[in-house]
């Protein structure tokens, strides 16, 4: 078994939710500071009232006044990793389906642990390069959103976090709005006094029924992803709550969109019905040129590691999606986390290997 896939055997069984990362990266930590790897926390932790901020890793020879790259990973999972049980049979790594692998985004934070490790033992052939170990992910971003880079002259950003194989990186990502649509009504006694009440349940429903989720275009999605409201079965509900999101590839799209949903909302408002929708953007889109230095950089290197560059557009957000707010170009890299977020999830021997190996040819001088 390579250092790389023993490495993430490891790390999915130490939990790590959102928010929750003390654990995981107090293992990480003990791993790279012996080998005179510098380990930074943030000050993310008490901003997000989390109990972990943002590591920031230095091999090293890395020196803050160079230009540098930055690779990045998150600690967090999903789900807790508690009582895993790991299997790697046939080149697959999975779970026995009583928990998530957490391959998102274990299989990255392996990667680069051994990324560092690997540039502490041999210091002289190497570009300069630091690694963000951030928190609150699967949360939105929250640790990337919060991350201070200013300090650093960053020259691109290489994130270890796509579901997809190795080889794909995403060029062009969504973005993405959160709604909230609050209906409000008013409570009666459902049986003594039932024409007294405004049932903000039915009101809802009315809404939405009518609604076309899923994908709205080629470019564009909606969903409705909760619903809350009432209390007791004799009580008229007079409050519900649902949230949803939008996702296109331009903020002007995006916009767009809401902006139809709160006139469509319009015509169901009155008869002591009201509707309040709220928004904000959670991530913003990015796009890279093809012959952007990033790109370019990524796809030499991808070549030099046996595969063959696919750049895509995709739908799901990434820190890298933050980054790129900061005005650092960066870009989400494929490493093979399959099916995500459930239980079923699983990772390739190969592809762990594989990305590793991608994460040495960015990171190495090539004369």
């Amino acid at each position: 078994m390579s250092a790389v896939v023993e490495r993430f055997v490891s790390l999915v069984k130490v939990n790590g939710e959102s928010l929750k990362e003390r654990t995981v990266a107090t293992a990480v930590r003990g791993t790279l500071e012996p080998h005179g790897i510098t380990v930074l926390e943030d000050s993310a932790a008490e901003v997000l009232k989390g109990n972990c901020g943002n590591l920031l890793c230095f091999p090293p020879h890395f020196s803050k006044e160079k230009p540098a790259i930055l690779f990045g990973a998150h600690l967090d999972t999903v789900q807790p990793t508690t009582g895993i049980n790991v299997s790697v049979d046939n080149g697959t790594i999975r779970t026995d389906g009583s928990t998530i692998l957490g391959a998102d985004n274990r299989a990255g934070l392996s990667i680069m642990t051994e990324l560092l490790l690997t540039a502490a033992k041999d210091p002289g052939s190497w570009n300069n390069f630091f690694i963000s170990l951030t928190v609150g992910e699967e949360l939105g971003m929250l640790g990337a959103k919060a991350l201070d880079l200013s300090p650093y002259n960053i020259s691109g950003v290489y994130v270890f976090d796509s579901a997809k194989r190795p080889g794909v990186y995403i060029q062009e990502c969504a973005g993405a709005s959160m709604l909230t649509i609050e209906f409000k009504g008013k409570a009666a006694h459902s049986a003594v006094a039932p024409e007294e009440g405004r049932n903000a349940i039915l009101a809802a429903c009315r809404a939405l029924a009518p609604l076309k989720g899923g994908r709205i275009d080629e470019e564009s999605t909606f969903n409705i992803g909760t619903i809350k409201g009432g209390e007791a079965t004799n009580i008229v509900p007079d409050r519900v709550i649902v949230e949803g999101e939008v996702r296109s590839f331009s903020r002007r799209r995006v916009e767009d969109e809401v902006a139809k949903l709160r006139s469509y909302l319009e015509q169901f408002k009155g008869d002591g019905i009201t509707i309040t929708l709220s928004d904000f953007f959670d991530f913003e889109p990015y796009e890279h040129a093809p012959d952007a230095e990033i790109c370019v950089r990524l796809e030499e290197a991808m070549k030099k590691a046996g595969l063959t560059p696919q750049p895509v557009h995709y739908h799901g957000g990434s820190d890298a999606n933050a980054y790129n707010v900061k005005g650092v170009p960066a870009v989400n890299i494929g490493i093979g986390a399959q099916k995500p977020h459930s239980k079923e999830e699983f990772i390739l021997v190969e592809d762990l290997e594989i990305s590793f190996r991608l994460a040495l040819e960015l990171a190495r001088i090539h004369h």
